[in-house]
């Protein structure tokens, strides 16, 4: 059975594009999947979604820490207000549905926003450089993840503990959203994944497995089950009646 897979892509760019690495295109076609890539504009996100098997949040630039209520208080990697807009809309369209759905690094931070969580803006000033999450220059580095026993995450993967989770990003989940649940950690404590208590698949990890994904089993392995909901969902259609809610904005005008 053929699903559509819905991508988020960074945009729009200096040069007027909207781009998509390779990595994820590639580990959605393997696991069989038909990627589709979904530009960062206002579009009428429910009528995106009704045509969607599953949804994967990519990473990219930093999130509007206004959009937390929060006021910046250093610089950020980059910001895209309208990129923000158009997946926090997304995202909220996503859940309501139960549409399977993947965050991966800032694709998690949105997840966690639109359901009311919080993030830390800048991991060294709450961590220290114990651990390194990030490389000079934005390169990735991969470090060691700790999973639950008894997670879906830890089912799904097979596995408790995640070797090489490739990494990149300064920013983090301080507080967890509505409904969601803590799974992975690093060895400093920075919160590394999280699944929904109700969801049936909305998985939000920090680190990168499209980059390895070719090459590691276990990486991936959780595009191979988004791939396999999506197929059990189209099988059997949800309840209207039980759509999740709770997913407001954390501050008006979102």
């Amino acid at each position: 059975m053929s699903v559509l897979v819905g991508i988020t892509t960074f945009g729009p760019r200096p040069s007027k594009r909207h781009e998509l690495p390779h990595g994820y295109v590639s580990a959605v076609a393997r696991a069989g999947g038909i990627p589709v890539g979904l530009p960062a504009q206002r579009q009428p996100q429910p009528e995106v979604i009704e045509r969607l098997d599953a949804l994967i949040l990519i990473g990219g630039e930093d999130m509007d820490p206004t959009l937390m209520g929060d006021i910046p208080q250093r610089p950020f990697f980059r910001l895209s207000p309208e990129r923000d807009r158009a997946e926090l809309a997304l995202a909220r369209a996503a859940i309501a549905s139960g549409l399977p759905t993947l965050g991966i690094c800032r694709g998690m931070q949105v997840l966690n926003v639109v359901l009311g969580g919080r993030l830390h803006l800048h991991l060294p000033e709450v961590y220290g450089e114990a651990q390194a999450h990030v490389l000079p220059e934005w390169g990735t580095i991969p470090h060691a993840v700790r999973l639950e026993p008894g997670s879906r995450l830890a089912r799904w993967l097979d596995a408790e503990f995640v070797p090489a989770a490739c990494s990149c990003h300064h920013q983090a989940v301080s507080r967890l959203g509505r409904g969601l649940v803590g799974v992975g950690y690093a060895a400093d404590g920075v919160l590394e994944a999280f699944e929904h208590a109700e969801h049936p698949f909305l998985v939000g990890v920090q680190w990168h497995p499209e980059l390895n994904a070719a090459n590691d089993p276990q990486q991936q392995r959780l595009f191979d089950v988004l791939v396999q909901q999506a197929r059990k969902r189209r099988a059997t259609p949800p309840d209207p009646q039980a759509e999740l809610h709770g997913t407001q904005p954390c501050a008006s005008g979102v």
